[in-house]
């Protein structure tokens, strides 16, 4: 819990100080006078005061945010005990450098997370192999004709070299609904698979879809880890370090194949097939009858085991670094907007919104996992900061980017009263999403 804490803290006070600081540069090039550059509301509790640029520079006690506040007419606090000039006011200064001011930030965060894509993909060069295992029976996989030992090339149209470019363009055809156009490389011919229209692809959007499709990565081996104490699996003699290699005859290619073969056979005798110290035997056993809540009845032998992934290389230097982690970026924005606009439509559920429990937890597990995986979550959450900052709903950047526009267009300002009323209904706007967002992390929490 205090690791999940600690890690969300720190994750937000990066990424409200690169958004701030955004704003703040661009603010400083057109020369309007900042006052105080803040990360987090409230009262203070570290402040320090630039002799030169006279800018206040704080941490406050609540960490959900930050501000940055510029001279400015429209602020009567802005312009107290500081020596006046206005031409340094943000109000003063043409409606193009406004929007550059405003645009800075959410832009500060998209840059980021793009140089964090791009970090990312020269670090961690190898990925699992697109080869496939056999799909179960009667899955999007198998009807499509995809075969045991296939080797997936090009999802619509996209090149994949590694299996999570595999899921990405699967979860991107399900979110934009789009037909799977799928190309594999079978025995060193390259050939389509039977196109599989998008009404067809029913699964829940998230990282388990690709399995639900009936796309899983081959391995080269699966294996016993450990053996519960008291299980079927330990009365039957499994040892960890066994290598599973057939059930019934059936040989065994993944994890999840093993799983699902000894679930059909509750409380019946199972010829497993093992290899241990490079000698073949083969264990009797009898899964234990077991009831799911959903009343449904399944073997289970109380085993945990995992296969070892075929793994593939594709280095890049750091230019071709930067390049993937920019088209990245566009991409994950993009998905976030449609996302958003299909919640909005009613074409996904608001389930999938998250608000800053969920957000915390996933700070923790990530950095559990160590400084890279952290670093991905630092990207994502960076993107998705830039997007929301960008929608255009007063209080936000993108609601002052709308005044401006608007102010272009009329060749005058926004009516001071719209204003004011477009932040009640902000206001509103982000009180509605929050509550959503926390009643799905409570939800979270107690389902």
């Amino acid at each position: 819990m205090l690791n999940s804490i600690v890690s969300f803290l720190l994750a937000l006070g990066i990424l409200v100080f690169i958004h701030e600081y955004g704003h703040y540069s661009v603010a400083r090039f057109y020369g309007v006078r900042v006052i105080r550059f803040s990360v987090g509301f409230g009262k203070p509790i570290f402040r320090w005061i630039n002799r030169k640029t006279k800018v206040e520079w704080t941490v406050s006690w609540i960490p959900l945010g930050g501000y940055v506040r510029m001279l400015d007419e429209r602020d009567p606090d802005s312009l107290k005990g500081h020596d006046i000039e206005l031409s340094e006011a943000f109000n003063r200064k043409p409606v193009g450098q406004r929007i550059a001011i405003v645009l800075a930030g959410p832009l500060a965060n998209l840059v980021l997370a793009a140089l964090i894509y791009g970090f990312l993909a020269y670090m961690q060069p190898m990925g699992l192999a697109t080869q496939v295992s056999e799909p179960i029976a009667n899955s999007i996989a198998a009807n499509a004709g995809l075969m045991g030992g296939d080797e997936i090339t090009e999802v619509n149209g996209d090149r994949t070299k590694n299996w999570n470019e595999v899921s990405w363009a699967l979860i991107k055809a399900r979110l934009f609904r789009d037909d799977l156009s799928i190309k594999v490389n079978r025995g060193g011919h390259e050939l389509f698979l039977e196109p599989v229209q998008s009404s067809e692809v029913n699964a829940e959007l998230g990282p388990s879809l690709t399995r639900e499709l009936g796309f899983s990565p081959i391995e080269k081996s699966v294996s016993v880890r450990a053996v519960g104490e008291g299980s079927a699996a330990a009365a039957a003699g499994f040892m960890a370090n066994d290598q599973l290699l057939s059930v019934d005859g059936i040989p065994i290619e993944t994890s999840a194949q093993f799983t699902s073969l000894i679930k059909e056979r509750p409380a019946q005798e199972t010829t497993v097939r093992i290899r241990r110290n490079d000698l073949d035997i083969s264990v009797l056993a009898v899964p234990e009858k077991t009831q799911l809540e959903n009343g449904e009845i399944i073997g289970r032998l109380g085993l945990s085991i995992g296969g070892e992934s075929v793994i593939v290389n594709n280095p890049l230097n750091p230019l071709e670094s930067i390049v993937e982690g920019t088209g990245r970026m566009i991409e994950v924005s993009v998905f976030s907007l449609a996302a958003l606009g299909k919640m909005v439509m009613g074409d996904l559920s608001w389930n999938h919104l998250s608000g800053p429990v969920s957000i915390a937890s996933a700070a923790g597990e990530s950095s559990s996992l160590g400084i890279l995986p952290f670093f991905g979550f630092l990207a994502m959450v960076s993107v998705s900061l830039g997007i929301l900052n960008l929608l255009p709903i007063p209080l936000l950047d993108g609601g002052h980017l709308m005044y401006y526009l608007a102010e272009i267009v009329r060749g005058k300002p926004v009516d001071e009263v719209w204003q004011i009323r477009g932040q009640k209904l902000g206001i509103l706007l982000i009180g509605i999403l929050t509550s959503v967002a926390f009643f799905n992390d409570i939800q979270r929490l107690i389902f």
